[in-house]
């Protein structure tokens, strides 16, 4: 219970008790942060400290003003209840003391804040009959009031007159000199040495600071009920934490027990063909030996020497071909050892990175609840405090301590908005994912191993301008059309269309750009009215949002791609040296600066953390990070004329593949695709193109990866065959 709506029959001597000395208050002086010590506790603590003083009990500085306790502020709250208390002790230990009216030495019956002063029973009757003495009567305390144990400090501040002026001593101080650090004065100091200060009327004043004070503790209440839930829910994240890491672990478990149970099942089929072959190999060569010895049996006497020549080349016809199938399924089963090895070390990577952020997690909840738990204790205080100098009806009470109450709560509740404004983030964990093999060396066909037109886009001379597959096999181009209208179109690899939505471009040119995103979802971009939208293939729905309103910005899209793992998707625009980041409803979640040297990007890929990028201007190939940051330059093909990077994706095992060409228009024959290495860029292929080619996505067709490479014109999708060098 706070001690404004208390009983004072409730507070005991320890209220009124120094923590320093552990005696009663001497002249109690109040801290800003609220505490209060005795003045001569604290000229020692000063003394101790040569003038470097803390608080004792919250260790926050303090100014001295002048090396001494004197500059400090007198608690005239704690004094009316050491005063009180004094009072209540002589009346129950039944002291005598002089009367202030007639002198005689009794056993105290009253008291009158007003004299100052004990009274007799005769002078307290005196006191309530006598006219002249009128205006004392609602100053006088009585043994009978003390013992009704119901008196307040409400009350008690009732009981009290204002302070008599300094100066003027017979004089009450109605007035407060504001310029003097709120110092009581009467009206008569006004025409004297405060004559030019800034003057407020007491009562006044305190009107003024009680109503601040009043919406001060609301806001702290406000606070310390925020703060209170925030604790509560960072003991649930706590919890959170804990399932969310071990969820996490259980992920990996899963994830790489089944690709190790299938590399030991591809294992034994490879051990089993090893065998096989190795069988079928000896039946051959033996039958063939078989079928050649009976022939040299019928000529031996003729043949003998040649007979003994043919049997000494089977034997080592046979053992090279034996030598060459044992190094081919050598190699298959490297690749997969070491493809086990990798998975286990990233496994142990993963649980390990996990494990320590789950640790750092925990630490940082535990802190916060600690400090949060600390911030309410401190708030209580101050609701205390402040709820006390609201209920006093003292008005210099108010006057004095306010500001400061008012002015510890601010500091407090900013320490606490600043503690738990990002509690929430403390779910979030890194990325981790398997990565499952380094990129090998691929050769891609020279010519297409498949190519069919695509119906109504050859025949209506319609553009096309991207193409994205999902793993199921789903392939969307996107374009223009002559009547000046996007498409988005889901096209089978004979040419055929099974689903085609429209779009409107504002009558200008009708790009249109695409990127797999997840599910049967694929994200959409249009160039001239800057629309970006999800396209579902499955029931051939589309809905989008205007990227100029995102981002308050006349701007125009040229490339898209997205990572629906992460919920990205990314957009380059026209003259603008950022990316976009939105999430899966279409919100700007953030933006990517990119390096000066990228002025105008022609095409973009994202790849776990990673966005390449072909350049228009500087006609480079980049890889850059999700922050912006430039991770290495890929080289470029030492082809005559293929010098711009034109389209770039890529392939399961992470590989890169860029399309060079010697220009944009692709109206020229020269054409090369480059792959390189996901991780430094390096270059493993080169692989020349007889056909003018656009842009490119991977897929899978029975079971094996290929490259789409759909023209630009002429509406012919092209599949490309992907084999181990």
């Amino acid at each position: 219970m706070a001690i404004a709506v208390a009983l004072l029959e409730d507070i005991d001597d320890k209220f009124c008790q120094c923590c320093l000395c552990f005696k009663q208050y001497t002249d109690p002086r109040q801290l800003p942060c609220l505490h209060r010590y005795c003045s001569g506790c604290l000229d020692e603590e000063i003394q101790r400290t040569h003038g470097d003083l803390k608080c004792p009990l919250c260790q926050q500085e303090v100014d001295v003003p002048k090396d001494s306790a004197e500059g400090l502020k007198k608690d005239f709250f704690m004094n009316e209840i050491i005063e009180f208390l004094d009072i209540k002790k002589s009346f129950q230990d039944e002291e005598t003391h002089e009367c202030g009216d007639c002198s005689k030495v009794v056993k105290a019956r009253s008291y009158c804040f007003k004299c100052s002063e004990f009274l007799c029973d005769g002078c307290h009757e005196y006191h309530m009959t006598k006219k002249s003495l009128k205006e004392h009567r609602p100053y006088l305390l009585t043994l009978k009031d003390v013992k009704t144990k119901n008196l307040t400090l409400q009350k008690l501040s009732s009981l009290k007159q204002a302070p008599m002026c300094k100066i003027h001593q017979d004089d009450v101080s109605r007035l407060c000199c504001k310029t003097c650090e709120n110092m009581p004065i009467c009206t008569a100091c006004t025409y004297g040495g405060h004559k030019s200060h800034e003057i407020e009327d007491a009562i006044s004043l305190a009107t003024v600071k009680k109503e601040n004070l009043r919406n001060q503790l609301a806001k702290i209440q406000w606070s310390t009920d925020k703060i209170q839930q925030a604790v509560k829910k960072t003991l649930q994240l706590e919890k959170d934490v804990v399932a969310t890491a071990d969820t996490k672990i259980a992920e990996l478990d899963h994830d790489a027990g089944e690709e190790l149970n299938k590399i030991g099942k591809d294992l034994e089929v490879v051990s089993k063909e090893r065998s096989n072959v190795a069988k079928q190999i000896r039946d051959k060569w033996g039958g063939e030996r078989e079928r050649r010895q009976q022939a040299f049996e019928d000529q031996m006497k003729r043949l003998k020497k040649e007979q003994d020549e043919m049997e000494q080349k089977f034997e080592s016809d046979m053992d090279r071909h034996i030598e060459k199938s044992n190094e081919t399924y050598s190699k298959k089963e490297s690749k997969l050892l070491s493809k086990q090895g990798n998975v286990e070390k990233q496994l142990y990577g993963g649980k390990a990175l996990i494990s320590k952020e789950k640790e750092n997690k925990l630490k940082r909840t535990e802190g916060a609840i600690v400090n949060g738990k600390s911030r309410i204790e401190r708030m209580q205080n101050l609701v205390e405090t402040g709820s006390n100098i609201l209920v006093s009806e003292n008005n210099w009470t108010a006057i004095q301590n306010a500001d400061r109450v008012c002015a510890a709560s601010e500091s407090l509740i900013q320490e606490l908005d600043r503690e738990f404004s990002e509690i929430d983030k403390v779910l979030e964990y890194p990325q981790v994912r398997l990565s499952l093999g380094r990129a090998e060396k691929m050769k891609i066909s020279v010519r297409p191993v498949d190519e069919a037109v695509i119906e109504k886009i050859t025949g209506m001379r319609w553009v096309i301008n991207g193409v994205a597959a999902a793993p199921d096999g789903t392939v969307v181009i996107t374009g223009g059309t002559r009547q000046k209208q996007a498409h988005i179109s889901v096209v089978k690899l004979d040419g055929r269309i099974s689903k085609q939505k429209l779009i409107g471009s504002n009558n200008q040119i009708p790009y249109c750009f695409c990127a797999f995103f997840r599910n049967d979802e694929f994200a959409i971009a249009t160039h001239c009215n800057a629309n970006i939208g999800l396209y579902n293939a499955d029931n051939n729905t589309y809905h989008s949002t205007d990227l100029r309103k995102v981002i308050n910005k006349e701007v125009k899209v040229w490339c898209i791609t997205a990572d629906g793992s992460n919920d990205q998707i990314i957009v380059r625009c026209s003259n603008d040296p950022v990316l976009y980041v939105l999430s899966g409803k279409l919100q700007l979640t953030r933006t990517i600066n990119l390096p000066q040297i990228i002025k105008s990007p022609r095409d973009i890929v994202v790849n776990n953390d990673t966005i390449f990028i072909c350049c228009k201007t500087s006609r480079s190939a980049y890889a850059v990070d999700m922050e912006g940051g430039l991770l290495h330059e890929l080289p470029s093909p030492d082809i005559r004329n293929c010098t711009r990077p034109f389209s770039v994706c890529t392939s399961n095992d992470g590989s890169v593949y860029v399309l060079w060409v010697a220009g944009f228009a692709l109206s020229m024959q020269d054409c090369v695709i480059l792959q390189y290495r996901p991780d430094d860029g390096s270059l493993l292929t080169t692989t020349p193109l007889r056909t003018v080619q656009g842009w490119m996505a991977p897929t899978e067709i029975d079971g094996a990866e290929k490259l789409l490479l759909p023209s630009q014109f002429g509406g012919m999708m092209r599949v490309y065959g992907l084999e181990e060098d």
